[in-house]
């Protein structure tokens, strides 16, 4: 079987936590050879793509840091593209930190955008700003909405969602755009200027509502790591299955 591209998910597919899903690394290497390109993607947008490199290679995976895309990376990339310049973020430092690497302002009391994203040490009082600055012509951009996530043995926390949940209820309105998975534009960042097919992708998550959704409104292929029957994609109980898969 040969793909044009292979894109991993990250969470709760080639890792859980700080827990390296079993023989991801004889996939990935299987994965190269069957693939022209490869990228590995998250909707993490509580590190910078710098921090999630490091703990790739630290966990021995094989990774090139061109080859790594976060929703944080993502979101500067969007907001350097649509010439957002003045934006306030509600985030972790990591987040602001990616923004500000490409010269936006991320503390402007006369906003362009609002953006949202990850921070496992969010408490109420990060929105207090929002009731306090001028927000009368701004986009709501936030990294995604996943409820949840997997981490080590099995155990799940809250993601971003509620996050956004919280920050949408407060400013009265819906998110704008949607940076992170199941929207395409993280998709489409991996794969500009490639030159290839839609039917030429595919992707591995855990994840159909976020991952395999991705795929398809992209018109890519994508395998689900579940326990469960979908027709509409092919499923794997676990990573290593892809072994077998791509003999």
């Amino acid at each position: 079987m040969k793909h044009k591209c292979v894109i991993f998910d990250l969470d709760g597919t080639i890792y859980f936590g700080n827990q390296l899903a079993h023989q991801a690394n004889a996939v990935i290497e299987r994965a190269r050879e069957i693939s022209n390109y490869m990228f590995f993607v998250t909707n993490n947008s509580a590190k910078t793509r710098e921090f999630i490199w490091h703990k790739l290679v630290n966990m021995g995976i094989d990774v090139r840091k061109e080859e790594l895309i976060t929703s944080s990376y993502a979101i500067a990339k969007y907001l350097k593209e649509n010439h957002f310049n003045e934006i306030y973020c509600v985030g972790t430092d990591s987040l602001k930190k990616e923004i500000e690497l490409l010269n936006i302002n991320i503390h402007s009391r006369h906003p362009q955008a609002v953006v949202v994203g990850y921070n496992p040490d969010f408490k109420l009082s990060d929105l207090d700003e929002l009731s306090n600055i001028d927000l009368s012509n701004y986009k709501l951009i936030v990294a995604n909405k996943e409820r949840n996530y997997p981490k080590e043995n099995g155990y799940i926390v809250p993601g971003a969602g509620p996050i956004v949940a919280a920050t949408e209820y407060l400013l009265d309105r819906k998110a704008d755009v949607i940076i992170g998975k199941p929207n395409v534009e993280m998709l489409r960042i991996m794969v500009a200027n490639l030159n290839m097919q839609p039917a030429e992708i595919c992707v591995i998550g855990d994840s159909y509502n976020s991952d395999i959704k991705m795929a398809l409104d992209y018109g890519a292929k994508g395998y689900l790591i579940t326990n469960e029957k979908r027709q509409d994609c092919p499923c794997i109980t676990k990573l290593a299955d892809l072994l077998e898969i791509w003999k």
